[in-house]
């Protein structure tokens, strides 16, 4: 929603479409009903005097922002009968946030009563309407989400989505790698949001995202469509909110760290970031500590390293179905690093 139209609405200059977009706007998050009262109140305490009401002036604005009267109006409230009252003193600040606050409670009433569906975040419903499927290190899925969205899950991932979209949005918790192919729904986007501080809103499209806890870095590769990748960090493109606002387009890649700026670039290679979901493995150049990181998601296999100078080799190669014990003499092979396995752990050190 833009600020101007918020404005707009607050002034009382904007058309019967307009309110009720912003009405839903409100409605839709909390954090929209606190960014619009914020706002309000800031243009009422710009456009106030110090000049004092009148004991008759003040009655009149309170009988206009009492409860009651908000509650069996028959029409949407608008500020317009008490704007007219700011030149009188700080005092009608107080009440008009206060009316406000009345007002968004009561227009909840009003579309409850109307039988109309009012938003319920993810993180609001009960378990038993939502799911929770986690893979397992060594173990990959495919689902299907409610919409008809298909999800490929990389090893180590967590998705968390409820029974039905039966919000305004699809809203999807999600930490590790997947591959996503959402099916279009212009009315109702898909918001991910993940463990590392940020989210994506999508349409519909095909896209990969990597966002492991471990990891120092997330990344997004677009293949169809657009997305936006919203972060709550850096400074350019930053809306009124503090938000950063990445826009991809296909083939594009979007690298997010902790506190610092999206960096936004085209790969030499974008396919190599889904390619484990057709079954490979791709290292190029690919520091140690990466590379076992990988393996230990793919093979759910732990490494113990005792050397630290095993950390210093980096490794270039194109793995498919080959076993640990296999991938391990590669490595062997191309650097000075040795190994032993006792049952699930691979020992590594330097030769």
């Amino acid at each position: 929603m833009k600020k101007e139209l918020l404005l707009k609405y607050i002034k009382g200059e904007v058309s019967k479409a307009e309110e009720s977009e912003i009405f839903e706007w409100i409605e839709r998050d909390p954090e929209n009903k606190k960014y619009f009262l914020l706002l309000n109140n800031l243009w009422i305490s710009q456009n106030i005097s110090d000049e004092k009401a009148t004991p008759e002036e003040l009655r009149e604005i309170q009988s206009l922002t009492t409860k009651k009267n908000l509650l069996t109006t028959k029409k949407k409230f608008s500020f317009n009968g008490i704007r007219r009252y700011l030149p009188y003193a700080a005092a009608i600040f107080i009440l008009m946030s206060i009316s406000l606050n009345l007002f968004l409670i009561n227009n909840s009433a009003k579309l409850r009563e109307a039988g109309q569906v009012i938003p319920v975040r993810l993180s609001e419903l009960r378990s038993e309407n939502k799911h929770e499927i986690y893979t397992e290190k060594g173990v990959k899925a495919r689902i299907t989400l409610p919409d008809g969205s298909k999800v490929w899950l990389n090893s180590d991932s967590k998705i968390t989505f409820p029974d039905k979209f039966e919000s305004d949005i699809r809203e999807i918790a999600f930490s590790g790698e997947a591959y996503f192919d959402v099916t279009r729904d212009s009315l109702r986007p898909m918001i991910i949001t993940t463990n590392k501080n940020f989210k994506i809103e999508v349409l519909g499209t095909k896209f990969n995202i990597r966002s492991y806890d471990n990891d120092s870095e997330a990344q997004m590769t677009l293949y169809s469509g657009s997305i936006n990748v919203v972060s709550a960090s850096g400074k350019r493109g930053t809306t009124n909110s503090g938000e950063v606002i990445t826009k991809l387009k296909p083939l594009e890649t979007c690298i997010i760290r902790e506190r610092q700026t999206p960096v936004h670039l085209k790969p030499v290679n974008a396919e190599k970031q889904v390619a484990w979901k057709n079954g490979k493995i791709i290292f190029e150049s690919t520091p140690m500590s990466e590379v076992l990181k990988i393996l230990e998601r793919w093979h759910g296999t732990q490494f113990i390293v005792k050397d630290q100078s095993v950390y210093k080799f980096d490794i270039t190669a194109k793995f498919r179905s080959e076993s640990i014990v296999q991938i391990m003499e590669m490595i062997k092979y191309c650097s000075l690093v040795d190994y032993t396995v006792d049952s699930n752990k691979v020992i590594l050190m330097r030769r």
